[in-house]
């Protein structure tokens, strides 16, 4: 009797860590191996495997062909989003990188190569909280083009205003031209004890995504945000005494708090308020 020993599981390799932590980003992948429900794939010469899932089974691909991917979400499992030219949008096309869990501090590191970008999208992000919170102390409320473009500072490339029933919905281009995002103001509303203001999205090309809810309660703001980036959440959280030290500057008082909040497949088409 011949026992045949299970095929051994490719991690996706460290050195494209880099490039899969980016949700959003799009990807030419070879397939060259089809074992059941996972895929043996190559990008760059490096080899990984990952597992089907949704409505896709293996009759859907041929070892050779160049698939093209998204990058739905990060984290564990990250998930490949496939593009189709196919008008079947409703159907769930999605792959499961096989990927070892390392130790959030040892992540941090691997991150700490790309520290400069990083460092730039924090102080970016910073910068623009403290121009907005300095916008709700002041009498100014007129919305206008001009008056954003300040607010938003000169790491704005281009934005617009939009109007959507009771909303008033502004998305906006970093002059990376990489990174965008959304606010959305709305008529003032009570969530969680607290009066909403704001509501921020963004995408960040090195800390994915990133939402923000603006709040005040009396006299106090209060700046909710969260991570769909595990890593980025970490490297984050160092951020925070900064952040507090420049509204102090401002004679602002302000309540942070930074969490974790999974991204699913999908996420971004979702509607808030």
């Amino acid at each position: 009797m011949q026992i045949t020993a299970p095929a051994p599981i490719i991690y996706l390799p460290e050195n494209l860590w880099s490039i899969f932590t980016r949700p959003g980003r799009e990807l030419l992948i070879r397939v060259i191996g089809i074992e059941g429900k996972t895929l043996s794939l190559e990008l760059g010469g490096e080899k990984f495997q990952a597992r089907i899932g949704g409505t896709l089974t293996p009759e859907d691909f041929k070892i050779g062909e160049v698939i093209r991917v998204r990058i739905a979400q990060v984290g564990h499992p990250i998930v490949l989003e496939i593009i189709s030219s196919e008008e079947k949008t409703s159907d769930l096309r999605f792959l499961y990188l096989m990927t070892q869990k390392i130790p959030v501090q040892e992540k941090t590191q691997q991150y700490a190569k790309f520290s400069p970008p990083v460092d730039k999208e924090i102080s970016l992000i910073i910068d623009f909280l403290k121009n907005l919170t300095q916008s709700y102390k002041s009498e100014k409320k007129e919305i206008k083009k001009e008056y954003l473009k300040d607010l938003f500072g000169k790491n704005i490339k281009t934005l617009n205003i939009l109007y959507e029933n009771n909303k008033i919905i502004i998305p906006f281009l970093f002059s990376d031209e990489r990174s965008w995002g959304y606010l959305e103001l709305s008529t003032p509303e009570e969530k969680d004890g607290k009066i909403k203001l704001f509501y921020i999205r963004l995408f960040m090309e090195y800390l994915g995504l990133i939402e923000i809810i603006f709040s005040y309660l009396k006299n106090e703001v209060y700046i909710d945000l969260f991570f769909s980036n595990k890593i980025a959440l970490e490297i984050a959280k160092k951020y925070i005494p900064e952040l507090k030290e420049k509204l102090n500057v401002y004679k602002i008082s302000a309540k942070l708090s930074i969490e974790y909040k999974e991204a699913f497949p999908g996420y971004l088409f979702k509607k808030e308020g």
